[in-house]
């Protein structure tokens, strides 16, 4: 649950602050990117137009008139992108921490299916079928199509989606 929320709150602190939703996912070099491309981009805008500064707490109303649209829609377009950029790689962070415990519970599952119970044979979650004894090969399903493979290839041949053991290069 926590892993589906992260990229949601990753896009809204980058909506509050440029940088900040990637700051939560420890992107750093990313972060830092979005906040000088975000915020030089708007102290560039703010010259280029000639903008003159206006006081927020004088008058709240003066700053949205005091702002050309010129100026206001590629920074709030920037901030957008930044939201969608922060949301995109809190999703593949969640996916590549999913599949990394994925691989973790099938390498117990071979391993136990094998006849080496390890310290983790009690904490493994069945992930997928395992079939297989002592001497013949280990079988096991696929996590995404549920179709039997062959537990020495890195991808499914039923579906062609990477087995969550392979190993990438």
């Amino acid at each position: 649950m926590r892993s589906q929320l992260r990229p949601v709150l990753a896009a809204v602190l980058a909506l509050v602050l440029p940088g900040l939703g990637h700051l939560s996912l420890r992107r750093w070099g990313r972060a830092l990117l979005w906040h000088l491309t975000i915020i030089g981009g708007g102290v560039a805008l703010f010259a280029l137009y000639d903008v003159e500064p206006v006081d927020p707490l004088a008058d709240p109303a003066a700053v949205s008139a005091a702002v050309p649209p010129d100026v206001a829609l590629p920074i709030a377009l920037l901030s957008l992108l930044s939201a969608l950029d922060a949301y995109l790689v809190g999703r593949t962070v969640a996916a590549e921490r999913e599949r990394a415990a994925t691989a973790e519970a099938m390498r117990r599952q071979v391993e136990r299916a094998d006849g080496d119970d390890g310290a983790g044979a009690g904490h493994a979650a069945p992930v997928a079928a395992v079939s297989g004894g002592d001497g013949e090969a280990v079988d096991v399903t696929c996590p995404n199509c549920g179709k039997e493979i062959d537990a020495d290839l890195e991808f499914c041949h039923w579906c062609t989606e990477p087995l969550p053991w392979a190993e990438s290069d």
